[in-house]
């Protein structure tokens, strides 16, 4: 059997629930059969529904998540970032290794870190209702309370997780920081929450110095933050943390290509701002 395009391959190897090596391999000897919804759901991969929405699921690290419309879907940079923030939750005692997810979507890198962290507790903060939604499902069985709010209030002394302030040793967050004039996919621009997506402003970077914000009031100092970017926004990014003395040791991580792909700062003891 020949399937039109590695998407049509991976589609039937989730509706089978099969590797692709284990796909490969029944199909080589013959005995690979196609679940009747096989059909429908290739209608719907070849109008161009991104492959995690058609299965319902996607992978992130060593986790499977259910995934929908109104959810950004996570990529393999996420995975890097997430590591980074699991690598900071790590480095806190066990009794303070309290983290918030900010712009959760589907949750992956709250789930991760609850996962993937022993003894961490984590709060995931997410503004869109159907996303958030979706977050509930996948984070309440890790034991992740999903808070419904904006991280705008969560930047302000007297917003949701006010009680916070100057507690959580690691906040991580994959904000919107696209560039207004980022080129995307069909796939993308027509199925994916533009909300999650773009940042604001001709350099994207509205949204993540909102979260960079919020970062700076809830965390404790020796605290640490790791935020995704789009990697044209390292540089400002750096220099936005430190100008005002709330963080020091600010630098960039990279993905798996070598791109600037997310900030790393420490929140200084000066005081909240």
């Amino acid at each position: 059997m020949n399937f039109p395009t590695p998407d049509h391959e991976r589609l039937a190897a989730g509706l089978l629930g099969l590797s692709l090596g284990e796909l490969r391999a029944r199909n080589q000897v013959g005995s690979l059969r196609l679940p009747e919804a096989y059909a429908k759901a290739a209608h719907q991969l070849e109008k161009g529904v991104p492959l995690q929405y058609v299965l319902g699921r996607a992978p992130f690290r060593y986790l499977e998540l259910k995934i929908g419309p109104g959810a950004f879907i996570p990529r393999p940079e996420t995975e890097v970032v997430a590591g980074a923030a699991i690598n900071a939750l790590r480095a806190f005692p066990a009794v303070d290794r309290l983290a918030v997810d900010l712009g959760t979507g589907a949750g992956p890198i709250a789930a991760a870190l609850a996962s993937e962290v022993p003894g961490a507790k984590v709060i995931a903060v997410e503004r869109a209702w159907a996303a958030a939604g979706q977050a509930r499902e996948n984070l309440e069985p890790l034991g992740v309370t999903v808070v419904g709010v904006d991280a705008v209030q969560v930047a302000t002394a007297a917003g949701p997780l006010s009680d916070l302030a100057g507690r959580v040793a690691v906040v991580a967050a994959n904000p919107p920081y696209l560039l207004d004039d980022a080129e995307l996919g069909p796939s993308v621009a027509e199925y994916e929450p533009p909300a999650a997506l773009f940042g604001g402003g001709p350099d994207g970077l509205e949204t993540p110095l909102v979260f960079l914000a919020a970062a700076a009031r809830l965390l404790k100092p020796g605290g640490v933050v790791v935020l995704e970017h789009d990697p044209s926004q390292g540089e400002a990014l750096r220099r936005a943390a430190t100008e005002h003395g709330l963080f020091d040791d600010a630098h960039t991580g990279h993905d798996l290509t070598g791109r600037d792909r997310y900030l790393r700062a420490e929140r200084t003891d000066r005081g909240q701002p």
